[in-house]
């Protein structure tokens, strides 16, 4: 086996919105092979579609962190780390709040919520960053508002959360005090949801505790993986970018923006990313997987950006086409037992945004050349740090 001195430092180059040009030669010829993490760990990257679903749903690729036997302490959400039975509980009780019929119901709130933003960025006149505008505060207020916390409250989730996604700060003091506070206040409106039930889903996962059997503890977990989940969706940016850098996809949803806007919201989630990271698991046993022999205890990082270019699943992969015939799922969302039960969701913000701007703003353009947009590299979800447009 290579000695980790021998191994590349992984990523290749830095992440500038471009999935790296040696890695996607590699997907279908060196689908698994081994680098060297930020951290100095030595890791397999994954990145084949076949590949990667295996490593997404084999329940040999443990979320625990090498050498635990539970999940780990206020540090980390547990409900993103749980797997096997305990995980299957808190799921089932969890996709009793995200039937396809709820989802529909929040629609129209999720349209005000875009319209009173865009309402916002317009009035604050040009060039305005669309970032801070709308691709920041949407996710925080559609979560909220489906998690049930009043508006008067939200403005406080902004600090409690920063820690769990931020690179910098993640497990340092302040940091954890942070999310503690967070599960405290998550711990008050389970009380109060309790006296007075409404229509949200932790009134909904109240209605079904006896039934489950999960604690206050348990439910609360929930609550905070459906935060850390739903807090930071940045495929609007990155669509928007990828449509200025293919002008004839962008003249074809400018056309038709509420018919095309669902499939062009598909082929961004399939084609672009965020990071260069994806979360790193650990081997419980020995497996073969893509030529190669992965030992219990190493760890293995799917990148699932790179399965959605696997010409062996997808046509002309690395073509962006918002008109793309449907076929097998991408694998942004996840794959197996671990699927992100908030996906329609966040499809539903992705969607109504871009068809929103290009109704509103059919002269919608950047302010600035897309090769000089900044990129948070400070975040465990990177995106655009800021996105200048004007119209």
């Amino acid at each position: 086996m290579t000695v980790a001195s021998e191994l590349r430092q992984y990523p290749f180059q830095p992440f500038t919105g471009d999935l790296d040009e040696e890695l996607l030669q590699m997907v279908e010829t060196d689908s698994v092979t081994r680098v060297i993490l930020p951290d100095g760990r030595p890791c397999w990257l994954v990145l084949g579609y076949e590949d990667c679903c295996t490593v997404l749903a084999d329940p040999r690729f443990s979320r625990l962190i090498s050498g635990e036997t539970a999940a780990p302490g206020a540090d980390a959400p547990r409900s993103l780390v749980m797997d096997g039975a305990p995980h299957a509980c808190v799921r089932r009780v969890a996709s009793r709040a995200f039937t396809a019929r709820r989802m529909d119901s929040y629609r129209p709130r999720v349209q005000r919520l875009v319209d009173q933003l865009v309402d916002a960025m317009i009035a604050g006149g040009k060039p305005a960053d669309l970032v801070s505008g709308l691709v920041a505060p949407l996710p925080m207020l559609v979560v909220c508002d489906v998690l049930g916390i009043p508006a008067s409250d939200h403005h406080r989730f902004y600090g409690w959360l920063e820690g769990i996604n931020s690179v910098v700060s993640y497990g340092l003091a302040q940091a954890v005090d942070s999310q503690q506070a967070l599960r405290d206040y998550l711990g008050e409106q389970l009380v109060a949801k309790r006296a007075a039930p409404a229509d949200d889903l932790l009134s909904i996962w109240l209605g079904e505790q006896q039934s489950s059997a999960l604690t206050d503890e348990e439910l609360v977990e929930l609550a905070v993986g459906v935060l850390v989940g739903g807090i930071e969706i940045n495929s609007t940016s990155t669509g928007l970018r990828a449509l200025f850098q293919h002008p004839e996809q962008l003249d074809k949803l400018r056309a038709e923006p509420e018919k095309l806007a669902a499939s062009a919201t598909d082929e961004i989630l399939r084609y672009t990313t965020v990071s260069a990271m994806f979360r790193v698991v650990v081997m419980a046993g020995d497996i073969e997987l893509g030529g190669e022999t992965i030992r219990a205890g190493d760890s293995v990082m799917a990148l699932p950006w790179f399965g959605n270019r696997d010409g062996r699943i997808y046509p002309d992969p690395n073509v962006f086409d918002i008109e793309r015939v449907p076929g097998s799922p991408h694998l942004t969302f996840g794959f197996g037992p671990h699927y992100c039960l908030g996906a329609a969701l966040g499809k539903m913000q992705i969607e109504l945004s871009l068809a929103t701007l290009l109704r509103r703003l059919p002269n919608l353009a950047p302010a600035i050349p897309l090769d000089e947009l900044p990129w948070r590299h400070d975040r465990i979800n990177c995106g655009i740090a800021s996105f200048p447009v004007t119209w």
